[in-house]
């Protein structure tokens, strides 16, 4: 197909519709020549019944009435049929006597591929055959190219109706395909067919919104690390300058180089910690199901912290029943790890933390409590977020991503967490989970 001098792919709905037309002609050829062989026995059968009652009135004209052969002829001239009388004497008349018989009616031959039937009278005999202008080919061709016609228009218009009802779907997927690479991944295609085409709707539409999921946390990764990462780098940068400067101290560029040390840290921190975070919005829920206890979790994640807590000498407060749970260990690992590792934290010097584990009504409860420093109440509904640091003063010991973690794990868990402080008197943040994942028994 030219358009301009360019040539253009055929579309999908053209394809169809020439598949679709070609099957229309093709199947009306074929009914036409099946309909030809029905038709012209249908219209040798119709003839020669006409023919018959014709003869049939004639003779019952000729014998109940006194009009003569040629009269009687007149009466009942017909446009469809054509007729000779062959008085007798006429040799012809004599020998179709003969061939006739008693019964007075017979057929004869054909002309024009119709019968030709013969009808004795008192006066002679009567030729009936079909007129000039029927013949048997222009008969059966007028009704099946009548039929025809009307089958393959019918067939052409559903069709041309088919194509673009099938084409439908296939055109909304290239119009969303296009929008997709334009960077909409919004876009949603309806899901109302069924069987296969419904199928590879809904496979598209999932599709697409993994893919906005996937373009989504790029982006805000992206815009994260050009955020977070500018304040230490600078922090770096200005530390370097201040190194190249002379006449500085030993201890002066001691404190420098920790410092751009330090900064070095953080920045691989959150590094780790970001790809860590990605890692877990890209998955859609965890596959993986552990018989675990959860308070031998918990107390062994206690233990892994013994030089923390130790060196601020904190007291602990544990009341852990047995917790079995179905859950996924490893993810829960890093639940109790950020929780605990913040209320050590954030506690003060031989401050005691209280931690309990209990299970009620199919659902494991997990509750810390320190007498920390506190979150101010305005901070509360934002401590969940990415990077958010309530403290400011030590957002250096952190990258503020800890319970953006937490939280992520737990919506994957079919989770919940609550969070309760009060400034300067402590915090109790309290995890629910399910016994056994959803669906499980």
């Amino acid at each position: 197909m030219k358009c301009f001098g360019k040539v253009l792919p055929w579309s999908f709905r053209s394809h169809v519709a020439v598949y679709l037309i070609l099957v229309a002609i093709m199947s009306g050829l074929s009914a036409m020549v099946l309909g030809s062989l029905i038709n012209r026995s249908a219209i040798l059968t119709e003839m020669l019944q006409s023919e018959h009652e014709y003869a049939i009135t004639l003779q019952q004209l000729d014998r109940d009435t006194e009009l003569s052969t040629e009269e009687i002829l007149v009466i009942l001239e017909r446009s469809n049929l054509e007729t000779l009388f062959l008085k007798n004497g006429d040799p012809k008349a004599e020998a179709l006597r003969n061939i006739i018989g008693d019964t007075g009616i017979a057929t004869v031959g054909s002309f024009n591929g119709m019968p030709i039937t013969c009808v004795v009278t008192a006066s002679g005999i009567v030729y009936i055959q079909a007129a000039e202008q029927y013949s048997l080919y222009s008969s059966t061709l007028t009704r099946v190219m009548s039929v025809g016609v009307f089958f393959i228009a019918a067939f052409l218009l559903a069709a041309l109706f088919g194509s673009k009802r099938i084409s439908h779907p296939i055109t909304e997927l290239t119009d969303a395909t296009r929008r997709i690479s334009e960077g909409d991944f919004s876009v949603r295609v309806p899901e109302d067919d069924h069987g296969e085409v419904g199928e590879l709707m809904h496979s598209f539409n999932h599709m697409t919104e993994a893919l906005g999921r996937t373009s989504y946390v790029q982006k805000d990764f992206i815009s994260s690390v050009s955020h977070e990462f500018k304040t230490p780098i600078a922090s770096i940068k200005g530390y370097a300058r201040l190194l190249s400067m002379s006449g500085l101290s030993e201890d002066e560029r001691q404190e420098y180089i920790q410092m751009i040390a330090s900064e070095s840290d953080r920045l691989s921190r959150l590094s780790n910690t970001m790809l860590r975070l990605t890692a877990l919005e890209q998955q859609g829920k965890s596959a993986t199901e552990d018989n675990l206890r959860m308070d031998e979790q918990v107390r062994q994640v206690i233990l892994r912290m013994q030089t923390l807590w130790q060196e601020k000498q904190i007291l602990w407060d544990l009341d852990l029943q047995e917790v079995s749970i179905v859950s996924d260990g490893a993810l829960l690992e890093q639940v109790w790890t950020n929780l605990i590792q913040n209320a050590i934290k954030f506690s003060g010097t031989g401050s005691t933390i209280h931690i309990k584990v209990w299970k009620e009504n199919k659902r494991a409860f997990f509750e810390v409590r320190d007498h920390g420093i506190g979150i101010k109440e305005g901070d509360l509904q934002h401590i969940f977020d990415r990077f958010y640091q309530a403290d400011s003063s030590r957002s250096s010991e952190g990258v503020g991503l800890g319970l953006s973690i937490v939280h992520r794990i737990l919506d994957m868990l079919n989770g919940t967490i609550r969070v309760t402080s009060v400034l300067h008197e402590g915090s109790v943040f309290c995890v629910t989970i399910p016994v056994t994942p959803e669906g499980g028994k």
